[in-house]
């Protein structure tokens, strides 16, 4: 009899139901946040890897998962998640199938009766520099949601980074010490509330204090100080460079591989237009302006020639049949996850016309995106009830 596996999670008897800290990793928060509701997520997640027949694939994943590091996190349900799609959906699954002409293996080959494809899952990452400046960010603000002072709240107007951790003492001995002087019950405007200025090794946070009713004052386990987080920066923001980036990592690694090659990219952004994904395979939207004989001027919108899948006639990255975006996936939401399936509109291997998992899909003709709606939803394909998981994430006390 083989060695029994080790459990994604630990089994010991949860008691901490506080929401998760900036600096609580993803696993480290389902690992030990309380409640039934939480339970749902959990085994959902056991039973998936427990599909994945390999023991050295299902340790890959489980050490993956329990690395502290939500990219690694991210990134290996991602990989669980398209397993898990591909076998409801009928599919016999081989994970990191042996092809020719390479040494390297791409994540999955589907087979179907006479189907079959290759998918390869990316999760797009951030470069250590971000990850160390998010990290250091994120124990100034947990320092400041810990202060539990009964009478106030603060808005977080400016926060400039250092370069090295915070001191976390100093902030909070200083926050305290600003709040204990002044009156909650003081008639101020919101626009002229007290700011308290801070800056102590090359960090700058600006702060203003906001009252709490009568009625809510007090501390309670699950309080988090920041009430307004304001300073963020207004900004354009374009992830069509990053995604093509991404799929740039893999559309040359196997070749020609004799089927289908969809590639899936984890990612998450705002795109509920799909407006970055549709930039970023089938190019920018501009405007091509004429003089009509009478004089007017006529405006045809059209598509650069600067997407992931080129332009006629000159289309790029024909390998790729298909690019699968999933947005925004995680395991207490997943039946939420924004699936759509981009087809490349002339590839080498013609993807079948419904690959029979719960994505959108998406066609262009003529400069138009042709959209065809998911087969059937998230949560009735995964065997998930409505609402789910079920229950109160933040019951009240």
């Amino acid at each position: 009899m083989g060695n029994q596996r080790r459990p994604l999670f630990d089994d010991f008897e949860r008691t901490n139901s506080r929401p998760s800290t900036h600096g609580e990793s993803t696993f480290e928060f389902m690992n030990r946040i309380a409640g039934d509701y939480w339970e749902h997520p959990r085994a959902l997640m056991e039973e998936w890897l427990s599909h994945v027949p390999s023991e050295e694939e299902y340790n890959d994943l489980r050490q993956r998962f329990r690395s502290r590091d939500d990219e690694q996190f991210r990134s290996a349900f991602l990989e669980l998640y398209l397993h898990e799609s591909l076998l409801r959906a009928g599919y016999a699954v081989t994970i990191h199938p042996d092809v020719q002409s390479t040494s390297r293996r791409p994540d999955f080959l589907a087979q179907r009766d006479d189907l079959r494809f290759f998918i390869e899952a990316i999760a797009p990452g951030s470069n250590p520099a971000s990850k160390a400046a998010a990290k250091r960010r994120s124990v100034l603000l947990d320092t400041v949601n810990r202060l539990g002072d009964p009478n106030f709240m603060l808005i977080l107007d400016e926060l400039k980074d250092g370069t090295s951790p915070p001191s976390s003492a100093r902030l909070r001995h200083d926050l305290q010490r600003w709040l204990g002087n002044l009156d909650p019950d003081a008639p101020w405007a919101p626009d002229a509330a007290p700011i308290r200025r801070w800056e102590h090794g090359g960090w700058t946070a600006t702060f203003r204090a906001l009252p709490k009713k009568r009625k809510a004052r007090g501390t309670k386990p699950n309080d988090r100080t920041i009430a307004v987080y304001g300073n963020a920066q207004v900004e354009f923001i374009d992830d069509a460079p990053p995604i093509k980036k991404a799929l740039a990592t893999k559309h040359h690694e196997y070749g020609d591989l004799g089927a289908p090659f969809i590639i899936a990219v984890g990612t998450y952004i705002q795109d509920r237009d799909r407006w970055h994904s549709s930039n970023a395979m089938y190019g920018h939207i501009s405007w091509q302006m004429s003089e009509m004989p009478d004089g007017s001027i006529a405006a045809r919108q059209t598509r650069q020639p600067d997407g992931y899948f080129g332009a006629p006639p000159e289309w790029a990255n024909r390998n790729v049949s298909g690019v699968l975006v999933i947005n925004q996936l995680m395991p207490y939401f997943v039946q939420q996850a924004e699936a759509t399936l981009w087809r490349h509109p002339n590839p080498v291997h013609e993807l079948p016309d419904a690959i029979e998992i719960p994505c959108d899909t998406i066609n262009l003709a003529n400069s138009t995106l042709v959209e065809i709606p998911a087969p059937m939803r998230a949560d009735q394909f995964l065997g998930l009830p409505d609402p789910w998981p079920p229950g109160e994430a933040w019951p009240d006390d």
